[in-house]
């Protein structure tokens, strides 16, 4: 979610650093763009060939392992709408460049600058 690139951990280099490491040592990201109309929630779904899928859940006070059908439909349909709303592959890459390299005002031309 894009509301994780922005919170502030470290100082700027090792936020760029963070970013950088997305950008350049990921196979696919997909950003949930910040304005967009969904919950957010921590979980995982693992789905096996010989066996039945399972949901994993983290909070502050339990773990917690679901098999429910119902449950795995209701993830299913979340992960569903996380596709939806996401950016494209290389919309998210863009979008990540831009927070490595903000566009800067002494430019005259606009969009991010990034240097490879």
């Amino acid at each position: 979610h894009e509301h994780a690139l922005q919170l502030q951990v470290g100082n700027k280099q090792v936020m760029e650093d963070q970013y950088a490491r997305l950008l350049f040592n990921t196979h696919t990201i997909r950003i949930v763009p910040r304005d967009a109309p969904i919950a957010a929630s921590g979980f995982v779904l693992w789905e096996f060939d010989k066996m039945r899928p399972l949901v994993f859940s983290e909070t502050n006070l339990a773990n917690v392992f679901v098999e429910d059908p119902g449950a795995i439909a209701r993830t299913r349909l979340f992960f569903d709408r996380l596709d939806e709303v996401a950016l494209s592959a290389e919309q998210s890459r863009s979008k990540l460049a831009e927070y490595i390299s903000p566009p800067r005002e002494d430019f005259d031309d606009s969009g991010p600058h990034l240097a490879y």
